[in-house]
């Protein structure tokens, strides 16, 4: 039983993880981009991203499978790759998006300029991107060996 609390509770912080990457992605494409609730977002996805991280976690050390499954499981350390990948690539928009929540505190006026917006754009595209390889590893990961 243990191990399909955590399987639920593990997909349903994914899920809430890629439903906060889409609402970035969405309110990087707004003509009109309000920083401070981008900068509480991408704190969500932040810790949403840990608690995806402590549930896996709790997977391999309570659930059925045990940790020798997912160390000689190559679909799992592409998961993993993956998943370091996307948290890389969410450092920059995160320095951003806290950068611009400081300066439209201080000029209420702010607004990000045209090349950070494109480029965090683009980094969270980038993100986005790599979920579908993810996702590929996550399900031969169950699968494996085949």
């Amino acid at each position: 039983m243990t191990d399909l609390i955590l399987a639920i509770l593990h997909h349903v912080a994914v899920f809430a993880l890629v439903a906060t990457l889409a609402m970035e992605g969405v309110m990087l494409r707004a003509p009109s981009v309000d920083v401070g609730r981008l900068a509480r977002l991408d704190a969500r996805f932040g810790m949403t991203a840990m608690l995806v991280i402590v549930i896996g976690v709790s997977r391999v050390i309570w659930g059925g499978k045990g940790w020798a499954f997912y160390a000689e499981n190559p679909f799992f350390w592409g998961k993993m790759a993956c998943f370091v990948a996307i948290g890389l690539l969410s450092i920059g928009p995160t320095v951003m998006f806290l950068k611009w929540r400081k300066a439209a505190a201080a000029d209420a006026g702010f607004a990000p300029p045209a090349d950070q917006l494109k480029r965090a754009r683009l980094l969270v595209g980038f993100q986005a991107l790599l979920l579908v390889p993810l996702l590929a590893f996550a399900a031969a990961m169950a699968r494996w060996p085949f």
